[in-house]
């Protein structure tokens, strides 16, 4: 009998793989092409926003989807739309991108461990209003709960306390040191890169933002080990009037800080200094300093028609708090100036120094003091802005009274009857006192102690 073994069969079953071999290595091309068509169908959208709304909050709307293993996973076509209440006033979305593409770092997921090599961020655009600022700045109201008559305490006769014996000598003890903490192993350095970018602060009905940082490109260093990279800045611009351009700042990344390393810029001509820091932490913490050296001020235009000018000014600003959490925002500015002078309705007055301390707490925002000094004329004044835009306001004129009624007919045209004055302790003396209650874009005005209330927007 013939051993050797028949090779029909075998023929047979390479052929079989021969004709296999193709299926299973199209098999991931056909699941991806597959996961890619499920991904940007309307139903794959819909689920994906409203995944966003329940993390945010907010209405989202979301134009497609896909993924690759070599790109990541991208969102195109996402937009946060404003809060209800705000829509008819505010046309433009809270959040409006073209595209997010997320590329993780592959091994560490297949290790279970959640690790984001860079976050892609294409025209992004954030239109932030104030009403929206001041309503999470506003202090929470305290819970209703029902009032409890007083209860009053008796107290016991006080005791007699004897003195205490002093405590015995405490033997010095040397402090022990700590063992050196282990250096953390490196990590790759996660990168949130911007493509032409754009943030705007504005107010409800204004043609204008209030603040606008446009055409801002770069990528930022925001988790793994140090690093530095340059963002560019198209332009800063503030009502409508654009006051830098063309600014790159260099970041420097040293977990967990991200800082902007001071910066010299120009604005309006005049020079600032500017620096800044963020924390990866809970509620990204934020701090912003910026110095206006002392230099000449030059004439800029001032309410009642009139025109101002200094001989140096010089100012500091310190911003901190949590950046999500508007509530926990301070500030303090503290201005001044020498031989500022202001010439309004043809009439021009001289100081010797000015000066201006302005806080901001828990979404109040003061002027705790402002002042003109003179041997002639002072002006002496304060204001208030809450977050819910109620504001207030005072300012004293202090001078002669034949100067301070000269100066208040020549401001105040529209005065039927001689200025309202206070008198002060000394006759040589006299105050004009103006008061400014009332909201924004609702502001009334009261000429004089007991004078005249005149509304500021007609």
């Amino acid at each position: 009998m013939d051993s050797a073994a028949p090779i029909g069969g075998t023929r047979r079953g390479l052929s079989r793989w021969r004709r296999a071999i193709p299926a299973l290595l199209g098999l991931p091309v056909l699941m991806f092409l597959l996961g890619n068509l499920v991904l940007s169908s309307a139903w794959s959208c819909r689920w994906i926003a409203t995944k966003i709304q329940l993390r945010t909050g907010l209405e989202a709307r979301v134009g497609g989807a896909s993924w690759s293993p070599w790109n990541g996973a991208s969102i195109s076509g996402l937009e946060l739309l404003q809060p209800a209440p705000l829509r008819a006033l505010i046309k433009e979305p809270l959040v409006e991108i073209d595209r997010v593409r997320v590329t993780p770092v592959w091994p560490a997921w297949l290790r279970g461990r959640i690790e984001i090599r860079s976050i892609e961020l294409e025209t992004p655009r954030f239109v932030l209003p104030v009403e929206l600022m001041s309503h999470l700045a506003a202090p929470p109201q305290p819970p209703s709960t029902p009032t409890a008559p007083p209860v009053v305490p008796t107290a016991p006769p006080p005791a007699v306390i004897q003195p205490a014996a002093p405590p015995p000598p405490v033997a010095s003890v040397e402090p022990q040191k700590l063992p050196p903490r282990p250096a953390l192993p490196p990590q790759p350095t996660g990168w949130l890169r911007l493509k032409n970018a754009s943030f705007a602060i504005v107010h409800a009905g204004s043609i204008h933002p209030l603040l606008e940082i446009s055409k801002t490109s770069g990528a930022i260093p925001i988790s793994g080990d140090s690093a530095q990279s340059i963002l560019k800045i198209g332009g800063v611009s503030a009502f409508g009037k654009e006051a830098i351009s063309n600014l790159a700042t260099t970041l420097d990344w040293t977990f967990p800080l991200l800082s902007l390393k001071p910066v010299e810029t120009e604005i309006d001509g005049y020079q600032f200094l500017i620096a800044a820091k963020i924390g990866a932490l809970s509620g990204l913490p934020v701090q912003l300093e910026a110095q206006l050296p002392r230099q000449a001020l030059a004439a800029f235009a001032v309410p009642f028609d009139g025109q101002a000018a200094a001989e140096s000014i010089a100012a500091n600003l310190r911003f901190r708090g949590l950046l999500l959490a508007p509530g926990t925002w301070q500030g303090d500015l503290v201005a001044d100036a020498s031989a500022p002078n202001i010439r309004v309705a043809g009439h021009e007055t001289k100081f010797d120094k000015a000066s201006a301390v302005i806080v901001l707490r828990g979404g109040l925002l003061s002027c705790v003091d402002a002042r003109l000094i003179s041997d002639d004329v002072s002006v002496l004044g304060n204001a208030s802005l809450l977050a819910d835009g109620r504001a207030a306001g005072a300012a004293r004129l202090v001078a002669t009274p034949e100067s301070v009624s000269t100066i208040v007919s020549r401001i105040f045209t529209n005065l039927t009857s001689p200025p309202s004055l206070t008198p002060l302790a000394t006759p040589q003396r006299a105050a004009f006192d103006l008061e400014a209650f009332g909201a924004i874009g609702r502001l009334f005005l009261r000429l004089g102690k007991d004078g005249p209330i005149v509304n500021l927007n007609p």
